[in-house]
């Protein structure tokens, strides 16, 4: 079998994504949204709805074709826990909640409150929070620890019990000892921007989906944090990572998840 590391056009039908998965191993494989919108009709008679916020203005949210790819593979998938590395304002944790099933449980973490470390970054330009990766990492946790995971503030009692705030380091979270091992089938890393701590939020979500799940990184491809696009680079070496055309989204399937994605 043929091995790249990039497929030359972005991908929008089914018939074209088995073909590319049959002449690769690994490498970046780039989609369009509409690929992920198309198998939604295919799996449901009725349309599908999409319940999310208005995205935040400000920087650090996903934008409203992530969300909808998101929960495209939420609905394809049907998740019974997801986990969420970096909660920042709960906008995503927010769009998790309302668009999976009454029994799935949904996890994140943060650093939590913690902003004494942070305050320079109330002094930073708009030109250095778009160019500098620290500094914008820095701001981040500056507004996350000040204002809170806000978009979790109208969720309903059914919502609020399936949800689990983590808070601490996450490149220190054991995942066992919250018995995740093998047990999650949906992850987004979306916490901290370097490259130790995407590869330690990786390992730790491959730990988690055991094999049989989807792992969606955020920041790929971003103009700030190159380490994110750097190590997903490196990463597709070991299997075929989907970056959603128009998005920050990368995207891996493992195991029956795969085979779903491909049978649709």
């Amino acid at each position: 079998m043929k091995q790249n590391t990039t497929y030359a056009e972005p991908i929008g039908c089914s018939s074209d994504l088995r073909l590319a998965m049959q002449s690769m191993k690994s490498g970046i494989v780039k989609i369009k949204p509409r690929l992920l919108f198309s198998k939604i009709e295919q799996a449901f008679e009725d349309p599908t709805d999409l319940q999310l916020h208005i995205p935040s203005s400000g920087i650090g949210s996903v934008t409203l074709l992530e969300a909808a790819a998101l929960v495209s593979v939420l609905k394809l998938m049907n998740p019974q826990k997801v986990f969420e590395f970096g909660t920042f304002l709960g906008y995503s944790t927010a769009l998790f909640l309302r668009n999976t099933a009454e029994t799935c449980q949904v996890f994140s973490i943060d650093l939590g409150t913690n902003v004494s470390d942070y305050q320079q970054a109330n002094t930073y330009s708009e030109e250095e929070l778009r160019s500098d990766d620290k500094k914008n990492d820095d701001y981040l946790r500056l507004v996350q620890g000040t204002q809170g995971p806000l978009y979790l503030r109208g969720l309903d009692p059914r919502q609020q019990a399936r949800l689990h705030l983590l808070y601490g380091d996450s490149t220190k979270f054991n995942v066992k000892a919250h018995a995740l091992n093998g047990g999650v089938d949906f992850v987004f890393v979306d916490g901290g921007h370097d490259t130790a701590t995407i590869k330690s939020d990786t390992d730790k979500a491959a730990e988690m989906i055991g094999g049989n799940g989807v792992i969606f990184w955020h920041d790929f491809d971003s103009r700030i944090h190159s380490d994110v696009t750097d190590f997903m680079k490196d990463h597709s070496a070991q299997g075929i990572v989907f970056h959603i055309e128009n998005t920050m989204l990368a995207c891996r399937f493992y195991g029956k998840c795969l085979d779903k994605l491909l049978s649709i």
